[in-house]
């Protein structure tokens, strides 16, 4: 089995900005997270497969928050491990 996820970690990160109307400003709410995968030893296909799902999960989630909050973002990947 070819291990190609021990270099690679997931990151998420949310970013939302809501106005507060009593205080006459802008909150800003963050939030990441980044997932080390070489524990999961994923092969070449479990890998495309897992980032598939993880962009998928990602839009479903940025689509509900910019609903409620039209000051959203939210950044996903699957990239080499920082250092």
């Amino acid at each position: 089995m070819n291990n190609v996820s021990k270099d690679l970690e997931a990151l998420e990160e949310i970013f939302i900005a809501i106005e507060v109307p009593d205080l006459n400003d802008v909150v800003i709410l963050q939030g990441s997270a980044i997932v080390d995968l070489a524990e999961f030893q994923l092969t070449p296909q479990e890998t495309m497969k897992f980032k598939k799902i993880f962009e998928k999960v990602n839009t479903k989630l940025a689509e509900s928050l910019y609903e409620q909050f039209p000051a959203s973002s939210i950044i996903s990947e699957i990239r080499v491990k920082s250092q």
